[in-house]
């Protein structure tokens, strides 16, 4: 996997968990992240381990409480519907997507 990937994967993942919680009150589960990611890994021909996975998840929900606590007052700030522009592409032209990518590629920096 590549960096570019691994910080795609990281930005659509956080923006689910902020989704979830717009619509459920709560952050996804790490198991929820993580087959998330199986299932973006498979639908975009990208392979990742386990261990990659994992990593990968709970660094993207880390991202989506930081930008949580920074830029969202309330589920109701959060818009699901604006953040995807399909089941599984964000919508990088979102405000707050924006916010998560820049967080979600600074994190591969490192």
């Amino acid at each position: 996997m590549t960096r570019q990937q691994a910080a795609s994967l990281r930005c659509y993942l956080a923006v689910s968990d902020l989704a979830a919680y717009a619509l459920d009150g709560k952050q996804l589960s790490p198991e929820s992240l993580v087959e998330s990611a199986r299932i973006w890994l498979a639908r975009n021909a990208c392979h990742a381990s386990w261990f990659e996975r994992l990593t990968i998840a709970i660094e993207a929900q880390t991202v989506a409480k930081t930008v949580l606590e920074a830029n969202v007052k309330s589920g109701d700030d959060i818009q699901p519907a604006r953040l995807f522009t399909d089941a599984m592409t964000v919508n990088y032209a979102d405000p707050l997507v924006a916010k998560v990518w820049r967080r979600c590629s600074r994190s591969e920096e490192t």
